[in-house]
């Protein structure tokens, strides 16, 4: 009669087919263990000695995203999990965890009983290293989804701070621009009790015209306190009320005392004030409009440039894209990051550099990782460079370069490796340079390379030109 660890063990998808006696024997060299909800199986930096196969219950894989243990994928009674024969993982590693999703039980055969199991079960070596190439595969599938997913959520915070200003102006200027016409009508009408003739309503409204479609003026602060200086005096001295205030926003429009001069010789003494705001009114409401066209057009620079960097309304097929629009749009993306370590940026294209036949959402996602990791390097205040030039007769070469400490060249060979990373645990899943080498090499059949010393850190990507292009 079978034990009924051995009955439990026919559930299991990879031991399917096998015979009494080899699950007899499973049963007998593995041990039965219960975890509780929410209860740890393994975490990173845990020696990775033994294979589990879930007889109930799940495992919750999770890895650190932003400080957060955040859920990968799950494992069901049925599977198997842990260290898997012909495997050299010795540490679980990926900055992760795996947690019973609910009350748990596993078999739990140790590495030591590999090579008896495998002598036991030959069939089983052929299943589990099949397992074992789809368990990865779909890791990296997960982990690179997350690590998108983890860029996405940067660039929209970032992309949400960049229009909040110019939304906000837009807001904040419409409603001054609703109060300065709402006060318009009345002016006017005063303007019209003064009993002006025909010729100098029309004199007084071609002035208007004039001051409002005058660009403002480029002051330094001297030139400035003089000239409101001089237009304060002048609306003082007419008995003008708030003459000050309005001085300031006259000037600020490039209204001079002679202008004001061009008003009183139009109007009656007793007129002036009212001559003055109605144009003052005018004129601030033409700056109004002014700055929120400006904050509108910025809007829609930011748009476009969301555009060109996640490829909208293009074809999924490579296409002969210019390189200075991928890596611009990025920067217009990574923008506030920059302005929060107040690094300076220095951009230099060559004025040859060609155009190549690439996949453009893909190499603005390498442009992303490399940009994203140079200002993560970089020191306060520090610099960041991009280049980008004629490489050779056949490629193009984009480098990136930072003034941060560097990367010990212990570790320079690692760092393209999946889920290496040498940030803190929860602020990298170590796929981003990954996904750079694949994208680089595997769809585009470039290459990526470090140079690195303390103070200067270039990562160059090389990419081929179209064949045939001078």
């Amino acid at each position: 009669m079978s034990s009924p660890i051995a009955g439990e063990l026919h559930r299991i998808e990879v031991l399917a087919g096998l015979t009494d006696e080899q699950f007899e024997w499973l049963a007998a060299n593995g041990e039965v263990v219960q975890f509780a909800p929410g209860e740890m199986v393994f975490r990173e930096g845990d020696p990775a000695d033994s294979m589990f196969a879930i007889l109930e219950g799940a495992i919750d894989l999770m890895i650190g995203v932003g400080g957060q243990m955040v859920p990968t994928f799950v494992q069901y009674a049925g599977e198997v999990t842990g260290l898997l024969p012909f495997s050299r993982m010795v540490k679980y590693t990926g900055a992760g965890r795996a947690a019973a999703g609910g009350p748990l039980r596993i078999l739990r055969i140790r590495k030591e009983k590999f090579g008896e199991m495998l002598s036991q079960i030959p069939i089983l070596g052929q299943r589990l290293v099949a397992t074992m190439t789809d368990r990865v595969r779909e890791a990296t599938r997960v982990m690179q989804q997350r690590e998108k997913m983890t860029a996405l959520g940067t660039l929209a915070a970032g992309l949400a701070h960049e229009l909040n200003n110019p939304a906000a102006a837009v807001r904040r200027d419409a409603e001054a621009l609703e109060t300065r016409l709402a006060g318009l009508a009345d002016l006017a009408a005063d303007l019209c009790a003064m009993g002006l003739d025909g010729q100098k309503l029309r004199a007084l409204g071609a002035l208007a015209e004039s001051l409002r479609q005058r660009e403002p003026p480029l002051f330094d602060a001297l030139g400035r306190s003089r000239c409101e200086e001089a237009v304060g005096e002048w609306l003082d001295s007419r008995g003008v009320a708030d003459a000050w205030v309005l001085a300031g926003a006259l000037v600020d429009a490039g209204v001079t005392d002679a202008d004001l001069e061009s008003v009183g010789q139009l109007v009656p003494p007793g007129g002036i004030a009212g001559a003055v705001r109605w144009i003052e009114t005018l004129v601030d409401a033409t700056r109004l409009a002014h700055d929120i066209r400006a904050a509108s057009a910025r809007i829609s620079e930011l748009v476009q440039s969301v555009k060109v960097y996640s490829h909208m309304d293009r074809a999924g097929d490579k296409e002969v894209i210019d390189l200075r629009e991928g890596l611009d749009s990025t920067l217009v993306m990574l923008g506030h990051k920059l302005k929060k370590k107040n690094l300076r940026l220095e951009r230099d294209y060559a004025a040859d550099l060609p155009t190549i036949p690439a996949y453009p959402g893909e190499l603005n996602q390498v442009w992303t990782n490399l940009l994203d990791n140079a200002i993560d390097a970089a020191p306060e205040a520090g610099l960041i460079r991009i280049e980008a030039a004629r490489d050779s007769k056949t490629s193009v070469a984009v480098r990136m370069i930072d003034n941060g400490p560097g990367v010990p060249p212990e570790i320079q060979s690692r760092i393209f490796e999946p889920f290496f990373t040498t940030k803190p645990v929860g602020q990298g899943t170590g796929l981003g340079l990954d996904i750079v080498e694949r994208i680089v090499v595997q769809q585009h059949g470039g290459t990526v390379d470090v140079e690195s010393q303390p103070g200067r850190t270039i990562f160059t990507v090389r990419l081929p030109r179209q064949p045939n292009q001078t």
